[in-house]
């Protein structure tokens, strides 16, 4: 077994404990209010680390503008919507119509 999959199964190992304690009923284990309130910004956090590249620069793959590139209408219209539907699913469905559409048309 090399390297690869020996980090491999560390990390899968890794990973299932730190999941087992917080789904299973057989551990009984609780957060406090202070971490539970700071654990509530990680979703925020994360998703916006992984769009803002996505957006602000995935028009330098393409060689389009920066103004018209369907990476920033398409999030530019996906937050405009959000602002104004509080469904998280017809949000992200609608964000990547924009988007497929946009790819089609430019």
């Amino acid at each position: 077994m090399n390297d690869f999959w020996l980090a491999l199964a560390g990390m899968a190992g890794i990973t299932f404990s730190c999941r087992y304690f917080f789904f299973s009923k057989t551990v009984s284990f609780k957060l406090g209010p202070k971490v539970t309130r700071l654990l509530s910004y990680t979703a925020p956090s994360v998703m916006t680390a992984m769009w803002v590249p996505i957006v602000f620069l995935g028009h330098q793959e393409s060689g389009i503008d920066f103004i018209t590139s369907p990476f920033l209408i398409a999030g530019v219209a996906t937050v405009i919507f959000s602002l104004l539907i509080k469904n998280t699913l017809a949000v992200v469905i609608f964000g990547m119509s924009v988007f497929a559409l946009l790819k089609v048309f430019f």
